[in-house]
């Protein structure tokens, strides 16, 4: 039976401390409300896999839609489990876009991660979050935590590798 490491929003940490020590948790995303449009060659359905993964590691079905108001609507999916909602907006730190990305519940609880999502080719996501020592020792404020992002920007230290991604086709039940 093949195993899955992915479980929702835990899932990012888990990944991320078992590469480099874990992903930035943060209480307020890097803007207070969505400032940029959605982009459009991020949406649609693609199959995940982390970048750690095993031979016999099941891929994870994420679905990213348009949300109301420049924001995106996620929904991931692993195989035999009920699926996980996120909300997601882009933030521009510099001339880079980052996701703020939170698990969507009835009472808007939940830590933002920071996610880079970059296209390396058309169909080819790849998925990095903002690594937790990259940003150790900075205040909790959402100007202080952006500004130590934008300071690390070119730093390889600044994210961790989550995921990559290749878009499902059309034709085999993915939604755009």
């Amino acid at each position: 039976m093949r195993r899955s490491l992915f479980y929702g929003a835990r899932a990012m940490a888990v990944i991320a401390a078992a590469l480099l020590g874990g992903c930035y948790e943060s209480d307020f995303p890097l803007d207070a409300a969505p400032a940029l449009d959605v982009e459009e060659q991020w949406l649609g359905t693609w199959r995940c896999l982390p970048f750690n993964a095993d031979a016999d590691e099941d891929p994870v079905t994420v679905s990213v839609r348009r949300g109301a108001e420049r924001r995106y609507d996620i929904t991931w999916l692993e195989s035999g489990k009920a699926p996980e909602h996120y909300g997601a907006f882009a933030s521009a730190v510099g001339d880079t876009r980052l996701l703020n990305v939170q698990e969507s519940k009835a009472d808007g609880s939940g830590k933002w991660v920071f996610m880079r999502p970059t296209l390396l080719r058309p169909n080819v996501l790849q998925a990095q979050i903002v690594d937790a020592d990259a940003l150790k020792g900075t205040e909790k404020t959402a100007p202080a935590v952006r500004q130590a992002i934008e300071r690390q920007l070119m730093s390889p230290a600044l994210t961790v590798d989550f995921c990559i991604c290749v878009r499902a086709k059309e034709g085999s039940g993915a939604v755009r």
